[in-house]
């Protein structure tokens, strides 16, 4: 299933560019993450509980960032296990500045497997749509927030 959108931020493309690349930030942004560790540069292992319908549980994650062209872009892996099977994704997201303010856009794609992949395609790219939304409107507000300091 693809996932795309972008939201605009009101803050410079080196805040919002830092924002991306901390992983306090990240750890706050990501829905339900409840532990972010750094396993190596870029590279993350995360516990992540969701509460959403076909999806809920308990995951364990693996979260990478690779081809970074900072401060304009990056990839981004994630690959999450749990009971009731696996979510992988990857995407491309990218920041475009123009004064006052920097629009985050992003384009990827989710595969699902197991149990969870029995709930229907319709159901699954929404809550995937809700899930990625989310997670770029808390980016923008803890950005806004440090640039608030």
């Amino acid at each position: 299933m693809k996932v795309q959108g972008e939201i605009v931020v009101e803050a410079s493309q080196e805040e919002v560019w830092n924002a991306l690349n901390d992983p306090e930030v990240l750890k706050k942004a990501t829905p339900g993450c409840k532990v972010l560790t750094e396993t190596e540069p870029d590279s993350y292992k995360a516990d992540i509980v969701i509460g959403i319908a076909a999806v809920r549980g308990e995951y364990e994650a693996e979260i990478k960032i690779y081809d970074k062209l900072g401060p304009n872009k990056y990839c981004l892996a994630m690959k999450a296990d749990s009971n009731m099977g696996f979510l992988e994704g990857n995407a491309v997201v990218e920041l475009d500045y123009s004064h006052p303010k920097t629009t985050i856009s992003y384009e990827g794609e989710a595969q699902v497997g197991g149990k969870i992949a029995g709930v229907g395609q319709r159901i699954l790219s929404g809550i995937a749509k809700m899930i990625v939304k989310d997670f770029f409107k808390k980016i923008a507000k803890e950005t806004k927030a440090r640039t608030a300091m």
